[in-house]
């Protein structure tokens, strides 16, 4: 595999019209404009459990997108629907919550949005709640990002407890349309062909003529890696369910020269999986193929794709490797500092969770966007030769 994903290495989007936001509370962002915050972000942390109570009115806990995130210009109007567990430590009729959506400019924290309604907790036990906040077209910066306020809106000076992670999955499904990246390959084709309708007549002098018909489309891609999010079983999955998915390629048309002037086209549209091919050779890497058969019109555009907020430039996503001489629980890369780590694999076998913090356990690694360190488990040292590609964009 190429060591730059861009350009001749096609990489694949899924276009969610309603981006979902997941409260990671045991990701540790910051401060921002005096704002203590955990993560908000498309891809879940799953890990332990991560409370937050309160006793009395006031904010339960705050969270904000990655720089860059989400990277659009316009948020659209229409519905933010809030969903979490809460519980309370005794019954009373003041026990409710609402949120308010800021975006942040990098030193200050804007109100944008609060949810007209509150919710009232009635379950002494974790129970799921939805919250409803109505939006309206709102321009932002590309570079803002958004921050979210959990707020206890009750009189009294009960507790009450916000659960996240886990099985508490909390999130927020928004009014924002964004791509994510579902996987990568070494090489790709698109074919669009358009069948033909012979019109030859008497007025044809002697040649046939025709006019075009239908056309349709395909993608294959080969040496294909499901990014963070996508594993091989939900492509599968989606193929067993008929399900379609949304899909972007981009095209670097500065491959020629490397000049950077001319930008990239972009092929976009509906497609549905028609074929997965997996294959894993004894003590060889295993590969992957996919065959995507387009459907109805597929859309050129230029400049740039958007993917989970970030723009995908001539070096944004970057693939490096490391074989191992046997017994190392840490990788440095230490072109990857800054980075985000979205795939890592081991042997060919795709590690499942990435976490920013703490310590791994079993087939987990933990990613220091600071150092550029991948550490692995300590039970799950490096074996000889062991060969590793991570994926940072």
């Amino acid at each position: 595999m190429a060591s730059v994903i861009n350009g001749t290495n096609i990489v694949l989007y899924e276009y969610d019209s309603n981006a979902i936001y997941y409260f990671n509370g045991g990701t540790a962002q910051g401060t921002f404009d005096s704002i203590v915050c955990k993560e908000l972000s498309r891809s879940q942390v799953a890990g332990t459990s991560v409370d937050f109570t309160k006793t009395g009115a006031g904010t339960i806990a705050s969270f904000i997108t990655d720089a860059l995130d989400p990277g659009v210009t316009t948020i659209p109007a229409g519905t933010w629907t809030f969903s979490a567990y809460y519980s309370i430590l005794t019954a009373f009729a003041s026990a409710q919550v609402k949120y308010e959506l800021y975006k942040y400019n990098g030193s200050v924290a804007t109100l944008l949005f609060t949810s007209a309604t509150t919710t009232t907790l009635t379950s002494l036990v974790k129970t799921l709640y939805s919250t409803p906040m109505t939006v309206t077209q709102t321009t932002i910066s590309a570079t803002d990002r958004l921050l979210v306020k959990v707020i206890y809106f009750g009189t009294t000076t009960n507790q009450i407890t916000l659960y996240t992670q886990s099985t508490n999955e909390a999130q927020v499904t928004t009014t924002i349309p964004l791509g994510t990246p579902m996987g990568a390959s070494t090489s790709c084709s698109f074919e669009a062909s358009t069948e033909q309708v012979e019109v030859t007549s008497q007025t044809s002098a002697w040649f046939r003529e025709f006019k075009n018909d239908i056309t349709s489309w395909t993608v294959n891609c080969d040496g294909f890696i499901a990014l963070s999010g996508y594993s091989y079983l939900a492509l599968m999955q989606k193929q067993l369910d008929r399900a379609s998915i949304d899909v972007r390629f981009s095209i670097d048309n500065d491959n020629a020269d490397a000049s950077d002037t001319y930008g990239y086209s972009i092929v976009s549209g509906t497609a549905n999986i028609t074929s997965i091919s997996l294959s894993a050779p004894v003590e060889g890497a295993s590969t992957y193929s996919l065959a995507l058969q387009g459907t109805g019109a597929y859309a050129i555009t230029g400049t740039q794709v958007i993917s989970g907020g970030s723009s995908v430039t001539v070096s944004s996503m970057n693939s490096y490797s490391y074989t191992a001489a046997g017994g190392e629980t840490t990788v440095t890369f230490v072109a990857a500092i800054g980075s985000t780590c979205i795939s890592v694999t081991r042997g060919g076998v795709e590690v499942r969770t990435i976490n920013t913090s703490g310590t791994p356990t079993g087939e987990n690694v933990t990613f220091n966007s600071a150092t550029g360190v991948i550490t692995f488990a300590t039970a799950r040292a490096l074996e000889s030769d062991e060969f590793i590609r991570a994926i940072f964009a």
